[in-house]
């Protein structure tokens, strides 16, 4: 996410991985355990939930929903919660108007790891999750061979929650994630020390950590970080709750500090004069909205920026480019190497990136997904997250969209 529109990015293809098996039981769930739900949402109803797996191995979720009541929901979308709770949900969510007509929500396509998952179609409305039955569990096993699905009595809470109370409804929602120790960052080798953190677990932005737009304001709306976005960046985009940071890009004409009116706003928080790092790993973990299966809607990033721009540097760990892919760059004099990691990364996924001296290298789920080692700089660099709005540099355009972050962490050694 370069501060002007000066130099761009080369893109890479997707390709496609990984194969599992299917096998899907309805749970009975009794009413109770979903009761809670506000009043206008009380009307919704499943009229069936069905997975399916391609020869890929590739799953794909299909609900069929209605309410006795028209209603505009902010996201709908099926939830997945392995054995232990973590979230692996489809990506894909919509905002549909739901009412007595059936509205069919079909998911992006993604795979699992080895393992037994509980899925649940959910939607957010008055920004609260609200769960619907019924639920349904599915193994998945890289032998071909289904393991055992789990019982009813143990699988009949989709959350970490330890009872299926009315507050519990809310929990297991795809803006919610399970914690993590935050030891050690995934896949990067080594011994390490957090140096920073924030875990989004309170109900409002961590002042002395973050600012809640772009430079020079703490309180304005600002306006894009590059020439080539089409949206400003308001405080009132951003948001915690549920566990998570939200970043909401909406169809809003807003006038900046620039005295430009944009046809776009959304949610950028970065923390510049608050805390710089010189080397070290660096962890996210965000949920990305898709504008079509495995496509990354807007501009969503994760970066890394220096004081002066280029000669300082510049990160970027993550961003949603042209064609919706996740990639992976540093900007400097020198130029911008980079490039792309296949595969679907829409939903939550984790990217990190290890800077040091002369070499940054990129990981990816714990993976490695890219190495850099041209043009490393060494200057201080704060820390940036925003969902931009780009034709020029992004995704398809998808509004509402909330870009998502359960954490992010530095370590140094």
């Amino acid at each position: 996410m370069p501060r002007n529109s000066r130099h761009r990015r080369k893109l890479t293809t997707r390709t496609k991985i990984s194969a599992l098996v299917l096998s899907f039981a309805t749970l009975a769930m009794g009413s109770a355990a979903w009761a809670g739900q506000s009043q206008p949402s009380r009307g919704v109803v499943v009229d069936s939930l069905s997975l399916s797996t391609a020869s890929s191995g590739r799953v794909t979720a299909t609900a069929k929903v209605r309410s006795d009541r028209t209603i505009r929901v902010q996201a709908l979308t099926v939830a997945v919660r392995s054995a232990n709770g973590s979230h692996f949900d489809f990506p894909g969510a919509t905002a549909p108007t739901l009412g007595p007509s059936q509205t069919t929500f079909t998911s992006g396509s993604r795979t699992f790891p080895a393992g037994t998952y509980t899925a649940f179609a959910a939607y957010k409305y008055n920004n609260t999750w609200h769960n619907l039955t019924p639920v349904k569990t599915f193994t998945t096993g890289a032998t071909g061979t289904p393991t055992p699905s789990p019982t009813a009595s143990a699988s009949a809470t989709p959350s970490p929650s330890p009872t299926p109370t009315a507050s519990a409804t809310t929990a297991p929602s795809p803006s919610q994630t399970t914690p993590t120790s935050g030891s050690a960052p995934q896949g990067i080798p080594g011994t390490w020390r957090q140096v920073f953190g924030d875990e989004f677990n309170g109900t409002s932005l961590d002042g002395s950590k973050w600012n809640p737009n772009w430079l020079g304001c703490p309180t304005c709306t600002t306006k894009p970080v590059n020439s080539g976005e089409l949206g400003a960046y308001a405080p009132s985009q951003v948001s915690v709750s549920g566990g998570s940071l939200h970043l909401k890009a909406e169809k809003q004409q807003t006038t900046a500090n620039d005295g430009k009116t944009y046809a776009y706003r959304s949610g950028l928080v970065e923390s510049n004069g608050k805390a710089q790092f010189t080397y070290g790993a660096f962890e996210a973990r965000i949920y990305t909205p898709a504008a079509s299966p495995g496509v990354i809607a807007n501009w969503p990033a994760f970066w890394t920026d220096g004081q002066n721009w280029p000669e300082d540097g510049e990160m970027d760990v993550m961003e949603g480019l042209g064609g919706g892919k996740a990639c992976y760059h540093f900007h400097s004099p020198s130029g911008g190497p980079g490039g792309c990691a296949p595969g679907d990364f829409t939903g939550w996924h984790t990217y990190g990136a290890e800077w040091k001296p002369g070499v940054v290298t990129y990981y990816y789920d714990g993976k490695q997904v890219g190495q850099i080692t041209t043009g490393i700089t060494s200057s201080p660099m704060y820390l940036i997250l925003n969902n931009g709005v780009s034709t020029q540099h992004g995704g398809p355009i998808v509004t509402p969209a909330d870009m998502m972050t359960d954490y992010v962490r530095v370590w140094q050694h």
